[in-house]
């Protein structure tokens, strides 16, 4: 009898260990960054929608021990969404079997970083926003909309995973390549059609109030 209820403790102390979420590059990175994660599921990490700055943590005797506070003196250098401003990099992707399975570009979506080791891609504690060894973020919808325009804002799956050209999280967790349907959706100008990208998005996924935890970033 006892050694069977040895076997249960020991179960039920591994069993949040198996349950442990591995957070990408870009969570990790924001977390670090910001003290919190816009539009995140877990509570516990996302920036409050209101005020951009991280949730409030209990306090108390037996309350955890919360974490240092970022080193940041307002919350304007909070990332309250993710941009591509200054980048060429929000271009059109073609066709194809990606990350999260075969999609044509005439299809509403995006492609988002894929992390450090964008060459193998065998290590999910590489993936950017995702990678070949870790899809969580696959199919969550994103909103992206034209900087100063709201009204220019669509509702758009994950593809797949994108290289930019950068194994730096701090510029590929901020970068967004678009289907051609998404591309057109988005109004481009004779000009931005001519150069094949757009330079003036602003996304995010689609939970900024925790009311659509399904499509929360891990």
């Amino acid at each position: 009898m006892q050694f069977a209820a040895n076997i249960i403790l020991i179960a039920l102390a591994a069993f949040p260990a198996v349950l442990a979420t591995i957070h990408t590059e870009c969570y990790n990175y924001f977390l670090k960054k910001d003290g919190c994660v816009w539009s995140a599921a877990d509570t516990r990490n996302r920036c409050n929608a209101t005020t951009g700055k991280p949730p409030n943590k209990p306090v108390g005797l037996f309350a955890p021990k919360s974490p240092a506070p970022p080193n940041h003196s307002s919350k304007r250098s909070l990332e309250r969404r993710y941009t591509s401003s200054n980048t060429n990099t929000s271009f059109i992707i073609d066709s194809g079997d990606g990350i999260c399975g075969n999609y044509t570009t005439n299809q509403p979506g995006a492609c988002l970083w894929v992390g450090s080791d964008a060459i193998n891609g065998s290590d999910p504690n590489t993936a950017g926003w995702l990678n070949g060894a870790k899809t969580s973020n696959c199919g969550k919808q994103l909103y992206v909309q034209r900087s100063g325009n709201k009204s220019s804002v669509v509702y758009v799956p994950v593809l797949d995973g994108c290289r930019f050209y950068s194994r730096n999280a701090s510029v590929g967790c901020f970068q967004i390549a678009l289907s051609n349907k998404t591309f057109y959706d988005l109004n481009p100008t004779p000009q931005e059609i001519a150069r094949g990208y757009l330079g003036d998005l602003i996304w995010d996924f689609n939970d900024e109030f925790g009311l659509k935890t399904t499509w929360g970033p891990v």
